[in-house]
């Protein structure tokens, strides 16, 4: 019976693709077929505050199960999990893409009923992105929130030219046709300033743990709160790059604590 089980172990392909070893990589998550489901449990449009908050709590699971990652940017409808020093599963690339999307995809689907009152399936696609340095780091934010803005523009837009009444074929080919500038004069003129929606909508949410402290028997000790700023700076700002360096910073405090 053994020889006839032998070699299906070898057969898994990717079973032992990894990680190269304390190199920082990120995690993306993306929501499946999420427009359909905005729309199932009667999300606003184009942007809803309790469905950004249920993704926020969601990315808070990962702190909460132990999985430690440095930070999760999370915009849209992905998250960005950062994994720097200490990779899930000793960096198997086939656990990290099935568990991690599993446990946020749970985590997010109770998260809903919470707050919308409405039970529903969720899932959530996963992919690997390595950024071996800090600068990588940044770039990459710099580019998911760079997308973030021209998401949120074109959001903006399309459910503008809903309520005009135009079909969804009908305003991608007009998006396409229109440049920046037309886009954001257009919807001026009906009463929305791009520059002047919530942060989190046009740059993103930023969870991560940092340190306060405590008073704990007539001593101070240094104790770690997750932290969610729905206010972030532009990454590739003065201001972006000195707040990812400075969760860096924490993170080796608390590795060394």
């Amino acid at each position: 019976m053994a020889e006839h089980f032998k070699g299906w172990a070898e057969s898994e392909i990717f079973s032992k693709t990894s990680v190269p070893l304390e190199t920082p990589f990120f995690v993306r998550l993306d929501g499946w077929r999420f427009r359909a489901l905005a729309e199932h449990i009667g999300a606003e449009k184009p942007f809803d505050e309790k469905f950004a908050q249920c993704l926020v709590s969601s990315s808070k699971t990962l702190f909460e199960k132990g999985f430690s990652p440095t930070l999760v940017y999370v915009v849209s409808d992905e998250l960005n999990i950062l994994f720097d020093g200490e990779a899930p599963f000793n960096g198997r690339v086939e656990k990290i893409d099935s568990v991690v999307p599993s446990l946020v995809s749970s985590a997010f689907s109770l998260q809903l009923q919470r707050f919308f009152g409405k039970t529903v399936v969720v899932a959530f696609d996963s992919r690997i992105i390595v950024a071996p340095s800090i600068e990588k780091i940044s770039g990459y934010l710099s580019w998911r929130q760079t997308n973030a803005w021209r998401n949120h523009n074109n959001a903006y837009a399309y459910w503008l030219f809903r309520k005009m009444g135009y079909k969804p074929p009908e305003i991608a080919k007009k998006l396409k046709g229109m440049k920046a500038e037309e886009l954001h004069e257009m919807l001026l003129e009906h009463g929305v300033n791009l520059a002047e929606t919530p942060p989190w909508q046009r740059r993103g949410i930023l969870i991560y743990k940092e340190p306060y402290q405590k008073r704990i028997a007539n001593q101070s000790v240094t104790r770690w709160k997750i932290t969610e700023r729905w206010d972030i700076p532009i990454f590739s700002s003065e201001e972006g790059t000195k707040l990812i360096r400075e969760v860096f910073e924490w993170i080796k405090q608390k590795r060394r604590t």
